[in-house]
């Protein structure tokens, strides 16, 4: 539904065995198009453990950011994730993890 509207803002696939997902992710602010790589892999104890997402490029540009660029989810995201977890999947780790992220952080890198 988002793509049909214009109101996507990821694009996603994986690797043929479904651990290893790659692609793009994008935000508008002030009109500016804002793209970055977009990694994570499936942890061995999903469901029970959210995936850590990847944006390389941003690497230490955040304070909001550690190990090679992955964002920190553990405050906001990681309670959410253990309450309901095994409901939860990968679009919801983009739209309640990643989503707010680059909302909070992108304003900050302008």
């Amino acid at each position: 539904m988002n793509k049909e509207s214009d109101n996507d803002w990821f694009e996603i696939e994986s690797n043929e065995d479904g651990t290893v997902w790659t692609g793009k992710c994008w935000i508008v602010h002030n009109l500016v198009k804002w793209e970055f790589d977009l990694r994570f892999e499936i942890p061995a104890a999903y469901p029970h453990s959210p995936m850590e997402l990847e944006l390389p490029e941003l690497d230490g540009k955040t304070v909001k950011m550690y190990r090679g660029g992955k964002i920190c989810l553990d405050i906001h995201f990681a309670p959410l994730w253990a309450k309901h977890k095994p409901k939860l999947g990968i679009a919801h780790a983009l739209a309640e993890g990643l989503g707010p992220w680059l909302a909070a952080e992108v304003p900050e890198l302008s």
